[in-house]
């Protein structure tokens, strides 16, 4: 084992362990998820209102799976997308093994959302 690989390997250790937290005021949701997919981190995302919580978990950039309170899939990751607060924690790190609930590629999804904002947009304008 060379240095630099032994040197890679110490920086994937601290890599994995890494958590940042922050407001959604300060880094909205879908900022956060465009981040994870550009630059393809594995984490697990922890989105806190009051007492309720939301969970996404991202492997290689690609949301798999989003659960808040009764809701999951794409239901659950709407409604927290349109929380203006609350807190994050993001862990990055692999997370655990759970069955996907979200089958939508991420870069798809990231397009859908901004289309549907241009319309929302567009229909408070008029």
């Amino acid at each position: 084992v060379t240095m630099q690989q032994q040197n890679e390997q110490v920086q994937a250790l601290i890599d994995t362990e890494r958590c940042l937290v922050g407001t959604l005021e300060t880094w909205p949701l879908e900022e956060i998820i465009t981040w994870l997919h550009q630059n393809e981190r594995s984490a697990m995302l922890r989105i806190g209102l009051g007492l309720e919580a939301g969970v996404l978990f991202v492997r290689h950039g690609q949301l798999y799976r989003c659960e808040w309170g009764e809701l999951e899939a794409e239901e659950a990751l709407l409604g927290l997308l349109s929380l203006t607060g609350g807190t994050f924690s993001l862990i990055q790190r692999h997370p655990p093994e759970a069955a996907p609930n979200i089958g939508i590629p991420t870069a798809e999804l990231l397009l859908r959302l901004a289309i549907a904002r241009d319309e929302q947009r567009l229909a408070h304008a008029c």
